[in-house]
C-alpha cells in the first residue's frame, strides 16, 4: 500500500494533481449546498415540469405551411378545394381565405357582386376546435366587390395568442396550450358560386347590356400557424 501511495505523489506534478482534485471534491459540494440555501426549496431545476409558481406565459406564431389554388366556377357550380397536412409541431390554427374578382361589375349599374359562398368539411381531418372557430363564409354585400373572406379553424382550446400571467405547475401550464394532434389529414374548402346580375332601371332591366355573366374565378388559400409556447418564471418559482 505505501509503495502504491509512493509513486501516486513521487512527483511534484502528481501532488499538485492530487490535491486539485481533493479540493474540488471539498468545495464543489458545498458551492451547491451554499447556493440552495438562497433559492426557495430548490427552484434551481427550474426547468422541470413539476416547478410551480408564477409565470409569464407567451406565445410565438410561425406559418408551417401555406397553399393556394384557383379554379374557375360557373354559376351554381360546387368545387372542393382541397389541402392536406400531415407535418409534426404544434399548430394553434388554419387560415382559409376565399376571394374572387368581378368580371361584370364595372359596366354603368354595379350593384350586384358575385357570392361563394364557404362551407369548410372537417371529416377528414383529426380534430378541431368548434367552439371559436368559423367553418362556414360568404362574399358578403351585393354592392360591395372585388371581396374576401377568411375562415379561421382553431386546433388548440382558448388559444387567442395574446400573453397572460399564471400560476402553479409549469408542466400543467404548457400542456394547455398543445393541439393534441388536432388539424391533420385532408382539409376540404366546398366553394358554391352565385353569380348576381346587375339591375338596370326598367324597361333596359335585363336588356342586351345586362352585367349577367357565367362564372368567377375563385381562389382559396390556406395557411398553417404553429406556435412555441414560452412559460418563464415572474417571480421565485419552487418545486412542490
Amino acid at each position: 500500500m505505501d509503495t502504491i501511495v509512493e509513486k501516486w505523489f513521487s512527483t511534484r506534478d502528481q501532488k499538485i494533481t492530487w490535491g486539485i482534485s481533493l479540493a474540488f471534491f471539498i468545495i464543489f459540494p458545498l458551492y451547491f449546498a451554499n447556493i440552495a440555501a438562497f433559492l426557495p426549496d430548490g427552484a434551481m431545476i427550474e426547468g422541470g415540469e413539476s416547478v410551480t409558481g408564477d409565470w409569464d406565459v407567451t406565445f410565438e406564431e410561425t406559418d408551417v405551411a401555406t397553399s393556394e389554388s384557383t379554379e374557375f366556377l360557373m354559376d351554381g357550380e360546387e368545387f372542393e378545394f382541397e389541402f392536406m397536412f400531415n407535418d409534426p409541431g404544434n399548430i394553434a390554427y388554419v387560415e382559409v381565405t376565399v376571394s374572387h374578382g368581378e368580371t361584370d361589375e364595372s359596366g354603368q349599374w354595379p350593384d350586384q357582386c358575385d357570392n361563394a359562398v364557404g362551407e369548410m368539411d372537417m371529416s377528414g381531418v383529426s380534430g378541431h376546435v368548434e367552439s371559436g372557430s368559423t367553418n362556414s363564409g360568404e362574399s358578403g354585400s351585393p354592392n360591395e366587390c372585388p371581396t374576401s373572406y377568411t375562415m379561421v379553424i382553431l386546433l388548440i382550446e382558448n388559444y387567442t395568442g395574446d400573453s397572460y400571467e399564471a400560476s402553479g405547475s409549469k408542466g400543467e401550464i404548457q400542456s394547455m396550450w398543445s393541439d393534441d394532434g388536432n388539424g391533420r389529414g385532408d382539409w376540404v374548402c366546398m366553394i358554391t358560386l352565385e353569380t348576381r346580375s346587375g339591375s338596370k332601371p326598367l324597361p333596359l332591366d335585363p336588356g342586351p347590356l345586362s352585367n349577367n355573366e357565367d362564372g368567377e374565378e375563385i381562389t382559396v388559400s390556406w395557411r398553417v400557424v404553429g406556435v412555441e409556447v414560452s412559460v418563464t418564471p415572474s417571480v421565485d418559482v419552487s418545486v412542490s
